[in-house]
């Protein structure tokens, strides 16, 4: 395996790390109030941010490891299910309870893409805002796994 693969799987956890620290005080503050519309629409755009981010880590494996992606019109869910199974090539990515708690942030990222941000509902976002920090530190601890195994 690459080292550049390594590298840049680990650049890509940064970044998701500093996105998150970036607003952490927006976290903060909706645990206590909710968001107005401009900080309901920051949220849906960190939220889609995320999932972008772990969706580029897949891609880089897929491509780079397993040299083939997804090409089906449900490419994002069978990417994720290609990351779960272990190959002749690679250990399984992430594991299938990481997986399941991906994908209601990948179905809000495909609802991000084709909604206004107005259309967003606090009370749909919401635990998805307050789980997002768990998901990532599962996510990103089995990451650095795979990463630490190639």
């Amino acid at each position: 395996m690459s080292s550049d693969l390594k590298q840049d799987i680990l650049d890509s956890i940064d970044d998701i790390n500093d996105l998150l620290e970036t607003y952490k005080e927006l976290f903060n503050k909706v645990k206590y109030k909710k968001p107005d519309l401009v900080e309901l629409a920051a949220l849906g755009s960190v939220l889609q941010s995320f999932y972008n981010g772990i969706e580029g880590i897949f891609l880089l494996i897929a491509k780079q490891v397993d040299m083939q992606t997804p090409n089906d019109n449900a490419w994002h869910q069978t990417l994720l299910n290609q990351v779960l199974e272990k190959t002749s090539e690679r250990s399984n990515v992430i594991t299938i309870e990481t997986a399941s708690k991906l994908a209601p942030y990948m179905k809000f990222r495909h609802f991000f893409r084709h909604a206004y941000s107005f259309m967003l509902d606090w009370e749909r976002l919401q635990p998805l805002v307050n789980e997002l920090e768990t998901v990532w530190d599962t996510t990103g601890d089995e990451l650095v796994t795979f990463c630490d195994n190639l």
